[in-house]
């Protein structure tokens, strides 16, 4: 962490360098150069001048050169304007955000044109303008031309899959096969038991690529959704963020952020039929298992006539509902309906019975001899309790430390669960804990009550 001294210090560097490049050095070489920020070391023996430099590549590698030479002279310059007992050296690093943005601007420019010489909007039968949370149409088009591109890409989905995130990123990477392009899917946990009949799961690693320009982050609301791979983010030239959720924060280069959505599956088939791609049985397999999980086998609120609309067509493509149910829904490992019982005997109510909630303790999951991925589908178990507006599941992660599921017909519980660091959809979301049980359910019992209590 910066002293106060050296955030002076390197707020006054920036400020005087800038003036002495813009007034002082004549080199032709140099282009249309902005200081975008000073470091100095904590010795305050050296500073890293960050440039972003506008134009080609060539114009960018000749202006570090030039402001390479000429740093001598700058730093001599300094030591005229300001009063420090030793003026640093000057290190100058290219700072790649503006021209990335700028790359991004051209993108734009290169769609509009497109647009403009040709109407080639697929109509809402092709699944393009399915969309009820506004107009998509530019920034569909803008990440399918990158994606075109051929740029060596990498999909990145949240920690702890689960169908959707699945199922949308394997969709993804199917479909730009078609363009030659080999996309691994990255993800910090690996495929849940219950996943594993979804096609090209041999795609889906936690080991991320050395080397990757685009990264495509599908289904997360915010960096820490992506668990420890989530720093690797930083290596990709481009960013490009994908999600539906209530409180998706997004974090990309280019967000394409749709709230309204009932499930990321419906945003990568918009983009696949941007690219205009071939929905095969194996990609509409992937984004029915996605869209099917996300609403529930279409029981959930967020069950929309857009989502209905597309689990048609995708049937139509090839997908087996049948098949899809009974593997992501209906077959359940032993352990997990071990677990499923154990949850099941801790069931309580509060708040007169308007809270239904159950725990699963480090106990539990040993006798059940059960992963964290055996507790999908509990808290769906805790809906049908009648006179219930709201379920809670909390699940042990470790000794004291907490994941807890929230559902709700009747409040926003992803309100709640942003209280307490969380995120998600109205009707359902998550959030994680720490505490003793007994703590923590009466954090979140309190919070909960007091929510009801507001909206009666």
């Amino acid at each position: 962490m910066p002293t106060r001294r050296q955030l002076r210090i390197n707020n006054l560097l920036q400020e005087e360098i800038s003036r002495i490049i813009r007034t002082e050095v004549r080199d032709p070489d140099i282009g249309f150069t902005t200081i975008t920020g000073v470091e100095v070391s904590a010795d305050l023996q050296q500073a890293y001048v960050y440039t972003s430099v506008m134009g080609e590549e060539a114009q960018v590698r000749a202006t570090m050169v030039a402001l390479t030479r000429a740093r001598r002279m700058i730093r001599s310059e300094l030591g005229d304007r300001i009063q420090l007992k030793y003026i640093p050296e000057l290190i100058f690093e290219l700072d790649e955000t503006a021209r990335r943005a700028q790359r991004i601007e051209a993108l734009i420019s290169k769609f509009e044109s497109e647009v403009e010489q040709e109407d080639t909007t697929p109509s809402n039968e092709e699944g393009y303008g399915d969309s009820v949370g506004g107009d998509f149409s530019a920034t569909i088009a803008q990440i399918g031309q990158l994606l075109k591109e051929g740029h060596p890409t990498a999909i990145f989905i949240h920690h702890n899959p689960d169908g959707d995130a699945l199922g949308s990123g394997l969709a993804l990477s199917l479909a730009l096969q078609q363009l030659e392009q080999t996309v691994p899917v990255v993800c910090a946990d690996a495929v849940p038991h219950r996943y594993e009949f979804l096609p090209a799961t041999d795609r889906i690693s936690s080991d991320v690529p050395e080397y990757f320009e685009l990264a495509v982050v599908l289904d997360a609301a915010d960096r820490p959704q992506l668990g420890n791979i989530a720093d690797e983010l930083q290596r990709a030239e481009t960013i490009v963020w994908i999600d539906h959720h209530h409180t998706s924060q997004g974090g990309g280069d280019i967000d394409y952020l749709d709230r309204t959505a009932a499930a990321t599956a419906l945003l990568i088939r918009r983009v696949i039929n941007a690219l205009g791609l071939e929905i095969t049985t194996d990609i509409a397999t992937c984004l029915y298992t996605a869209l099917a999980t996300d609403t529930g086998f279409f029981t959930f609120e967020n069950t929309s006539v857009q989502a209905l609309e597309v689990a048609a067509a995708l049937v139509k493509a090839g997908a087996d509902p049948q098949a899809i149910a009974a593997a992501a829904r209906d077959q359940h490992q032993l352990p997990a309906l071990r677990l499923q019982g154990r949850a099941l005997t801790s069931i309580a109510s509060a708040a007169g019975g308007r809270i239904i909630y159950a725990a699963l303790t480090p106990g539990d999951f040993a006798a059940a001899q059960a992963d964290p991925e055996d507790t999908e589908g509990i808290i769906d178990l805790l809906r049908t309790a009648a006179g219930g507006e709201v379920q809670v599941l909390f699940k042990a992660v470790s000794h004291n430390h907490w994941r807890v599921s929230l559902r709700s017909s009747v409040i926003d519980v992803a309100t709640i669960a942003q209280d307490f660091g969380g995120g998600g959809h109205t009707a359902a979301a998550g959030c994680s804990m720490s505490g003793s049980l007994p703590e923590v359910r009466a954090r979140m019992m309190k919070t909960i009550t007091s929510v009801l209590d507001r909206e009666q």
